[in-house]
């Protein structure tokens, strides 16, 4: 699920380094945030990132002036928006986020069970918890 990086050997100006990096989430989903505290990233790292009420686990796909390339194509705009990443993710982060990952499936079979008695017409095809714990998204 990565990208290669044909950037990675070139030299580029460290004046200008681009610090919003591409993170991966399950099922592939990706999205931009801010490397405001310039860590030392590396494609596959686990980190934490902002988004709205809490924090999330996710994996570094794509840094460095690849991203601004993949911005430009994708028309997000490099503003305020951006939310950040806060640090690398720590083993405890990773056990829990493991943790959170265990109750997914027997949600997924439970909400379909209330789907099903409550004659909704909807399809529920997956959920995720966010790393904190805090919130489960239904897709």
């Amino acid at each position: 699920m990565n990208v290669f990086d044909w950037l990675s050997n070139m030299d580029m100006p460290a004046v200008d380094k681009f610090n919003i990096a591409e993170i991966r989430f399950k099922n592939g989903r990706k999205e931009f945030f801010r490397n405001t505290d310039n860590l030392n990233l590396t494609t596959g790292d686990a980190v934490i990132v902002e988004v709205p009420n809490g924090h999330h686990l996710g994996y570094v796909s794509l840094q460095g002036e690849l991203v601004r390339l993949q911005m430009q194509k994708k028309k997000v705009a490099n503003d305020g928006e951006i939310k950040k990443i806060y640090r690398l993710a720590h083993q405890k982060d990773l056990e829990k986020f493991e943790e959170v990952k265990k109750r997914e499936l027997p949600t997924l079979y439970r909400t379909r069970e209330i789907v099903r008695n409550l004659k909704l017409d909807m399809k529920l095809s997956d959920i995720e918890f966010q790393a904190d714990n805090t919130k489960a998204t239904f897709f």
